[in-house]
């Protein structure tokens, strides 16, 4: 068994319904188990996303989402009421401000990343925190001038932003994956996005359907040393 995960094919699905499967535990704490969800697992560099599971005689609040590495979901938590039973329907709501902050918040950092690449700089981006707290992206390569840098880049992007450049999310299987020179996991299909007239990379994460729903992006500094560059954004609440 592997979890449907509904919000690959969604980001602004907010509540839908599941079936539950089981109750497990380990370090973390009890998880319920469903056949589908829409709650994000942390991981890729974005948090965890949360909210609640109820059935017609059970709720539960969930705190953090894992996914393991046989594509089961944990949802974290605590029974506010009642206990769900094997194969019960339940429904499933999460906290729609906080997916759509993360979104944002996750898109602008692969909008940098096209930014950077429209400056045609020796910089290239390849990993990224997307959490509310300090918001970054990193990769090789230096510049010389990091103010002067960082104004052309914080232009850029919000240009990219105003130009409303849509968001393309495919699925892959492996061996396509593989044709189209995209790491892919051994026995598992990956996930690409990319802005429209730029390069798509892999990547789990929830994001916007176009790059004008992020909102305005402040690069709040650049640091280069050491053949690394480290861009701190924020965006608009």
């Amino acid at each position: 068994m592997t979890t449907e995960l509904l919000y690959f094919k969604d980001t602004y699905l907010f509540k839908t319904v599941a079936n539950f499967v089981e109750m497990r535990e380990n370090e973390k704490g009890r998880a319920v188990i469903l056949d589908k969800t829409i709650f994000y697992p942390q991981g890729g560099g974005q948090p965890t996303d949360s909210g609640y599971i109820r059935s017609a005689s059970a709720v539960f609040k969930v705190t953090f989402v894992g996914l393991d590495p046989d594509g089961i979901v944990w949802h974290f938590g605590e029974f506010e009421k009642g206990t769900f039973k094997d194969g019960e329907g339940v429904s499933l709501e999460i906290d729609k401000k906080k997916r759509e902050l993360h979104a944002r918040i996750h898109s602008g950092g692969h909008l940098i990343d096209c930014a950077v690449q429209d400056m045609g700089t020796e910089v290239t981006l390849e990993k990224g925190f997307h959490f509310i707290d300090g918001p970054y992206v990193e990769g090789n390569g230096e510049v010389e001038d990091t103010e002067a840098f960082r104004l052309e880049l914080e232009a850029k992007v919000n240009q990219l932003i105003g130009n409303q450049l849509i968001m393309r999310k495919e699925m892959f299987s492996e061996e396509d994956a593989k044709n189209k020179n995209i790491s892919a996991p051994p026995g598992k299909s990956v996930r690409v996005v990319g802005f429209d007239g730029h390069e798509s990379c892999g990547c789990g994460g929830t994001h916007v359907n176009n790059s004008g729903d992020i909102g305005h992006i402040t690069i709040r500094k650049v640091t280069s040393k050491k053949g690394r560059t480290k861009i701190s954004y924020t965006i608009d609440s």
